[in-house]
Formats: C-alpha cells, structure tokens, sequence
C-alpha cells in the first residue's frame, strides 16, 4: 500500500520524473501525496484510498483523510475528480462499518455533501461518476435523513433553468433514486417533477425522462400511475422530436409492467399503435423492435389485438427477406417464445 521501502522515480509527464519517497510510513505517505502539487502523486492518493482507510483506521481516515478527500474534490485534474467519486461507495462501506453510528455520520454529513458538489461538474465522466456516487451513498441513508439530504438537492437540480446537464443530471437522479426516496416522497415530489420534465423546453431533458418512469412507478400506488404518469408518458409517445418518441417506444414495456396486466392494454395500446404508424422510421422501427415484448406483456390471447399478432408475423416474415435486419430478427427471436405461449395454440399455424 502506501508504506513501501526505498525510494523510485516514476514518470509523470514526458520529461520528467517524480521521486517517491517508500521508505515513509502509511498516514504520512498519504498526507504528503494528498496534498502534493504533482498530479500523479495525487492520483496515488486516490486511488489506494481505501486501501490506507483500512489501515490506518477509523479515528485517523476521519481526522486525515477526509479533509484531503474534501479538498480533492476541487482538484483541477479532471482524473483525480473523477476517481475519488469512484472510491466513495468503498469508503462509505468501510466508515460504517468501523463505527456504525459516527460512520454513518460521516457519509450523511460529510461524504455525500461533497459528491454533491460534483452533480455539475462539466466534464462528462466526473458528473457520471458522480451520479453513481450520490446513488450509492443514498441508499445507506435512512429514510428520515433522505428527503434534505438527497430529494432537495436534486430538485435544486431540477430548477436550473439555464443549465440543460443539470436538469438531465436531475432526471437520472430521481428516477434512480426513487427506491431509496420511498413511496410518500416519489408521491409528493418525484411523480410530479417527472411529470414537468416531460414538457421540459429541452428534448434531451425530456429524452432522459423516459427512461424514468418505470423506477418512479414501483413506488406508486397504481390509481396514481394510471392517473398522472400514463398520460405524463403519452405525451413523450407524441413529442414533436423524434428522439423523444424513440426513447419512449423504448422504455414503454418495462413502464407497462409496472401496472395491472388487466389495465395494460387499455393505458398502452393506444400509444403502441401510434408509435407504429409515426412517420419517422426510427421511432417505428424501435416500436417495432418492442412489439414482442409487448404482446408478451399482455399474458393473455384475450388482451391480444389482431393487429399486433399479424404486424409481429410481419416482422418475422420480413426479417427473414433481408439479411441487413439482423437487429430486428434478435428481437424476433428472443420474443417468440413468449409471444407463442400468450397467444395459445389456436394461433401456432400463423407462426410457422
């Protein structure tokens, strides 16, 4: 780890060269490379973190390594941010468990302010890693502390009126997070802010939005999904962008799973059969690609509109005639099993 025996020089730069000194002991070894002005020996820190954490102890990772882990979170190094959000989830794991109590302090307090602090970032790949931060240290709050310390932050999020990333960032958040929010809060808040970020000015806000409604709606009652989500949903399935509409026929079958099979023909069939004819190919083709899984999710040759049964035939028929299809002979295949047994046999002969 960071206690080693000899000194080395090791290249950080064309050019140049940085000297490690070994022979120091684990605390000061990370000290010294956590607040080093290399780069390099910075990244060091980081990445064997957790490694030191366990080392040297709860009561020492508090009083050492946390403020340098608060003070890296500025770094001007895009690859430092970026690995020290990777290393939080582990961190978080070994403060708890060293000190339930205190340690579950710190990642409340402590940790999960700081990840916040990178929700922001610009660069693409800190602001994913944080988001995966954030995600991870959520779930080991408890339900009373989630609602200040993780829905009000990422409905600030969700008011950046001039920062399209924020937004998005925000929508990937909630729907991620609805789990550990838990239904009274997905009621209060996260339902309705899915519901605004569905007529949101930007489509890329509105594209993420669709992939959020099947996590959102496992903490809804189903009298709420029917009444405000579906037709929240519909309105993607006629959105005036086509990457919208394209990403709701995409995520259409895991949100129709979410309710009654009974009641998923009458809220869904419609926006199927929309999505169906529109006129951009790539919208219907992705509809397309889906309409297997949907007939399966009907369970039933009685929930089955005829429609649906001779388009999938057609699919299969017309996959087979073009070996450029291969995309939508997968999905062809991995359905059929499922479209067969919900059809009964009385329709077998049609798919021969």
């Amino acid at each position: 780890m960071f206690a080693r025996s000899a000194a080395r020089s090791v290249p950080s730069r064309p050019g140049e060269a940085v000297e490690v000194e070994e022979s120091l002991g684990v605390l000061e070894r990370a000290r010294r490379f956590g607040t080093s002005k290399l780069s390099l020996q910075r990244l060091v820190f980081v990445h064997e973190l957790v490694e030191c954490a366990h080392d040297i102890g709860y009561d020492a990772t508090v009083a050492y390594l946390l403020p340098l882990v608060q003070n890296l979170v500025t770094d001007p190094e895009v690859l430092v941010r970026q690995s020290l959000m990777e290393r939080f989830g582990d961190l978080a794991g070994f403060l708890i468990q060293a000190d339930p109590e205190k340690g579950y302090e710190k990642v409340a307090r402590a940790l999960l302010p700081t990840a916040k602090l990178l929700l922001a970032e610009k660069a693409n790949d800190v602001r994913q890693s944080a988001i995966d931060a954030f995600i991870t240290l959520a779930s080991h709050l408890r339900a009373g502390d989630c609602g200040d310390q993780v829905l009000m932050p990422v409905i600030a999020l969700s008011q950046s009126n001039d920062d399209e990333e924020a937004r998005s960032t925000a929508v990937q958040l909630l729907s991620s997070l609805a789990e550990a929010l838990g239904p009274d809060l997905c009621k209060q808040f996260v339902g309705v802010q899915l519901e605004a970020f569905c007529e949101d000015q930007s489509f890329r806000v509105r594209k993420a939005a669709a992939a959020g409604f099947a996590e959102v709606a496992r903490m809804l009652s189903c009298a709420d999904v029917l009444r405000r989500l579906v037709p929240a949903f519909e309105k993607l399935t006629k959105d005036p962008h086509w990457g919208v509409k394209k990403a709701a026929a995409e995520n259409l079958v895991t949100f129709a799973l979410t309710v009654p099979v009974d009641q998923r023909q009458e809220a869904f069939q419609p926006m199927v059969n929309s999505l169906l004819k529109d006129n951009s190919r790539f919208v219907s083709c992705a509809m397309l690609q889906q309409l297997g899984y949907f007939i399966g999710a009907l369970e039933g040759a009685e929930h089955q509109p005829v429609v649906f049964m001779t388009q999938f035939v057609a699919v299969i028929r017309q996959s087979k005639a073009n070996p450029d299809a291969a995309d939508m002979t997968y999905h062809c295949a991995f359905t059929f099993a499922s479209v067969t047994r919900t059809m009964g046999s009385a329709e077998w002969p049609s798919l021969k």
